[in-house]
This record gives structure tokens, C-alpha cells and sequence, in this order.
């Protein structure tokens, strides 16, 4: 049986507004009130494709990838919307989708409200029209965004308090969303800290004692007052139950000037359009409301705690201020046993007797120190030399035959050449220059040949390949490895991709 996918998309932004038509409910009404007025669609079968609170700035949307993987699987025959917004709002891609990609499948596309049906256009398959009216709608979307953008900074410089949870030592006001009150049950962990950083302490050590005193972490409060379920990203170690405070962590406190009673805010932009996507401002460029809420450190206790931070060499930044890949090429690669946490490397100099510097180099695991954990140090050169020689014995030695020479890389690009022949076939048969049975032949030796092109390349990739280097490095570790679990001066594991 033929099968038509109502296809029905709420954004964020159309919430915000309040707009009844763009609602679910409405929009399901509407589609269906179209097919039982269409005598056409009566014997299709329909199934709902719903995705909401979804950006159509992108295609990264749970239904709509669901309903795509079902077009490719000639499960789905016809895709209404209620008009082109709800289905894309990208102008470039919307296009493609319209102009090649289901016209190729064979997919009939309706959007009711701009009065478009792929059956009934001409052509490459959208009109002046439409193709303006996807162009707006894509302007449309950079301009909402940008007001969204201005609107909550308006509101940041009125006090009012945007984010979805205040930092640790703080929470909302139950009578006012948008104000922050001191948090009786956990500002008190926010002042040991600072006391703790004023007596010269540095963060690492601060970490250390508030694990061994098992007090609490900003996540486990934040979980608590927002009701999230959401798990903590460093897996605790055998000995300890509660999730871990580090090093960062404590860094993180000292560094917000939140605590001193002002209310900081744009200290990154984030994107509205492009969800996840953000970059840092200058600190000259972040917003300041002062005397905006109860302060938990005096300014000058927090600048003393920033002098401190410049003074001391363990407070002075993160490993992202020097090329720390230079260290060794396992950097990022190298786990713990205990507790599956990245490890750093950490350099060691000293001084021999003739004058000259000896620098140490090795691998230790900050989140079992901070616990209290017995771990034992790793040497980088001697698990440089074990995973080096376990990558050439799993990949490299074997000489490839001269008629092999050529590479996945050049195979790809005979797929691509192969692809934009089908594309080329497939503009020739739209406009008449070619047989519907001609296209079709032609098309099938197409696709037979990229068939035989990506056997060769899954043979390829299971070669084994001379391997140039005489000693491990990046290239070959991002190539061949996930991780390497170490112990001591032993590899008890490596990952391979």
C-alpha cells in the first residue's frame, strides 16, 4: 500500500511566540483536512513524523531522519507539510531536496500553504516562486535569531537572571524565576574553597581535600534543585561512590566573579541557529550588573585569589596554553585502568652534575590523585616503544604490490566522478535529451561500477601497509587507535578504530 508521511515540526522560536497556527495540534488538523478533501489520497495509508522544540535550520532532527531512512527505503511514497518552513528552512538545502533528490526518488512533495506539489510543477521542479519564498524563509530565520540574541542581552542588562541554573552556592528565587538567593546548603562549600586558595593551597590540593571530606559537587547540587537526569562524564574510581571533584572544578569557582556579587553574563555566544556552536568573548566585551545579588567572597578576596593565580606556577592556566601535543604523541590516547579517565603527561626537569637538564617525562592520573587512589606512574618513552610495536605488528611490515599502488583516496574520487555522471544523466533525462529506459541502463552500470569501487576500497583497508616512521607518532596513533589503557610502565589494552 502507498504510504504518505505528514511531516509536522515546532521550533523553539515558534513556542516562544505563542503562535496557535504554527502548534502541533494545528498542524496535524490542517494536513489532515487537506487528504479528506482529496479523493487522491484515499487509499494511502498515513503515519505522523513529529519533531518539536526542533531547529529547521538544520537536519539534525530525530523524526525527519527517521522519515528520510524510510524514503530510502521505498517505504514512503509522498511528504506533506503544511508549508516549506516546517520542512526546511536552509534555502540551499531545501532546494536540493525539491530540485533533485526527490524528483529522483520518485517522492511526491506537497506543501499546502505555499501551493506547491512536486506532480504538478515543471521543469527542475520548483518555480521562481517557491524559490523565492525559501530564500525569505531562510532570511527569516537569521533575523529571529539575531532578535533573540538582542532581547535576552536587554533583559541580562535589566538583572535579570537567564540562565537555567545559577552557579554552585547560589539558587532561583521561588518567587521570582529571573533572581538568584544564596543557597543555604551549599555557599558555605563555595567560601571553603576560597579560604582554602587564600592560604596558598593550590586547586589540585583543594580537590584533594574535598574529596577526602566527601563533600559534595556543584553537579550533585545542580541535579538536585533542577530535577535533570543526567549522568557525570568522569567515571568514579572502585573506592569512591560520589562523583569527583578535580582540579578544574576548583578552578572554574575561583575564576567567577559571580561570587562577588555581580552579575556577569555574555561571557560566550552562543548561536541560536546552530545549536551547540559557541565562541568566547573578550573579557572587556562580557556584561556587569553590580550589587546584583548577596555576595559570597568580598572583591577584594577574589582578587587576591586572582594574584594568587598569577604568582603561583601550579594556578597558571590549562595545558590549552602551550602546545601540549608536543609532550608525546599518546597525549589524549592514554586511559587509566581504574577509572577510564584521559592522563596526563607531566614533565619533570633536573639538574645533572655536569650542568646539563634532564627532563622526565610520564604519565599520571589526576582524577585517582585527587581520590586518594593508589596509581602507579607510567614512563612516556617506554609506552611509546609497546604501542608503537603493537601498531606495526597489527598493520605494517607488508610490502604492497605495485599494482596496488592506488590509493583509497584516489578511489573515492573515480565515486565522485561516477556520481556527478549519474547527476549529469539525470539533468539530460529531465530535459528530454535522454530515454527513460537510457537513463535508467545508464544508471544501473553506474551504480555497479561504485559497488565494485567500494569493495576495493574495504580491501584496501584491511591491508596491511609499510609503515614509514621509525618511531610512534600522532599521524599513526589518530589513524589506528582509540586508546591505550596503561598501567605502571605496561600497556594492558589498546582500542584499535
Amino acid at each position: 500500500m502507498s504510504k504518505i508521511a505528514l511531516y509536522i515540526r515546532l521550533s523553539v522560536e515558534d513556542q516562544m511566540k505563542k503562535d496557535e497556527s504554527e502548534s502541533i495540534i494545528n498542524q496535524r488538523c490542517y494536513i489532515n483536512d487537506f487528504l479528506d478533501r482529496n479523493v487522491e489520497f484515499k487509499g494511502f495509508s498515513k503515519e505522523e513524523y513529529v519533531d518539536d522544540g526542533y531547529t529547521g535550520t538544520n537536519e539534525k532532527r530525530p523524526a525527519f531522519q527517521r522519515m528520510l531512512e524510510e524514503v530510502k527505503q521505498g517505504k514512503i511514497n509522498a511528504i506533506i507539510v503544511k508549508d516549506l518552513s516546517r520542512f526546511m528552512r536552509d534555502y540551499i538545502a531545501l532546494g536540493d531536496y525539491l530540485e533533485n533528490i526527490f524528483p529522483f526518488l520518485g517522492i511526491r512533495f506537497i506543501a499546502i500553504n505555499d501551493g506547491y506539489d512536486s506532480f504538478k510543477e515543471k521543469g527542475n521542479g520548483t518555480d521562481l516562486d517557491i524559490q523565492f519564498k525559501g530564500l525569505l524563509y531562510d532570511f527569516y530565520t537569521k533575523d529571529i535569531s539575531q532578535k533573540v540574541k538582542t532581547v535576552t542581552t536587554q533583559l541580562k542588562n535589566q538583572g535579570k537572571f537567564l540562565a537555567w541554573s545559577p552557579p554552585l552556592g547560589y539558587m532561583k528565587d521561588p518567587n521570582d524565576k529571573h533572581k538568584i538567593i544564596i543557597d543555604k546548603k551549599t555557599s558555605w562549600i563555595v567560601r571553603k574553597v576560597f579560604d582554602l586558595a587564600l592560604k596558598g593551597l593550590s586547586t589540585r590540593k583543594i580537590a584533594t581535600v574535598m574529596n577526602a571530606e566527601n563533600i559534595p559537587t556543584p553537579n550533585e547540587r545542580k541535579k538536585e534543585l533542577t530535577n535533570m537526569d543526567y549522568e557525570y562524564v568522569i567515571v568514579s574510581s572502585k573506592n569512591r561512590n560520589n562523583p569527583t571533584w578535580t582540579n578544574g572544578t576548583v578552578t572554574d569557582i575561583l575564576a567567577n566573579e559571580n561570587y562577588t556579587g555581580t552579575y556577569v553574563f555574555n561571557m560566550q555566544e552562543k548561536s541560536v541557529v546552530t545549536p551547540g556552536s559557541f565562541k568566547f568573548n573578550p573579557k572587556d566585551e562580557w556584561g556587569r550588573v553590580y550589587n546584583h545579588h548577596e555576595a559570597i567572597v568580598t572583591q577584594e578576596e577574589f582578587d587576591e585569589v586572582q594574584h594568587i593565580k598569577k604568582i603561583n606556577i601550579f594556578m597558571k592556566g590549562k595545558n590549552t596554553d602551550y602546545e601540549w601535543r608536543k609532550k608525546s604523541p599518546l597525549q589524549g590516547f592514554v586511559r587509566c585502568p581504574t577509572c577510564n579517565h584521559i592522563l596526563g603527561c607531566v614533565q619533570s626537569k633536573r639538574k645533572r652534575l655536569d650542568g646539563s637538564i634532564r627532563v622526565h617525562s610520564y604519565f599520571s592520573c589526576r582524577i585517582c590523585k585527587c581520590n586518594n587512589v593508589e596509581h602507579k606512574n607510567s614512563r612516556v618513552d617506554k609506552l611509546e616503544e609497546q604501542v608503537f610495536a603493537l601498531i606495526k605488528g597489527k598493520y605494517g611490515e607488508v610490502e604492497t604490490k605495485p599494482e596496488d599502488k592506488i590509493s583509497a583516496k584516489d578511489l573515492e574520487k573515480k565515486i565522485e566522478k561516477l556520481q556527478l555522471k549519474k547527476m549529469s544523466d539525470f539533468e539530460r533525462y529531465k530535459l528530454g535529451k535522454m530515454t527513460k529506459d537510457k537513463f535508467i541502463q545508464s544508471k544501473e552500470q553506474t551504480d555497479k561500477e561504485i559497488e565494485i569501487i567500494k569493495d576495493k576500497i574495504k580491501l584496501l583497508s584491511q591491508k596491511k601497509e609499510t609503515i614509514q616512521s621509525d618511531k610512534l607518532t600522532r599521524e599513526l596513533m589518530e589513524k589506528y587507535v582509540k586508546a591505550a589503557i596503561c598501567e605502571g610502565n605496561e600497556v594492558k589494552e589498546i582500542i584499535w578504530r
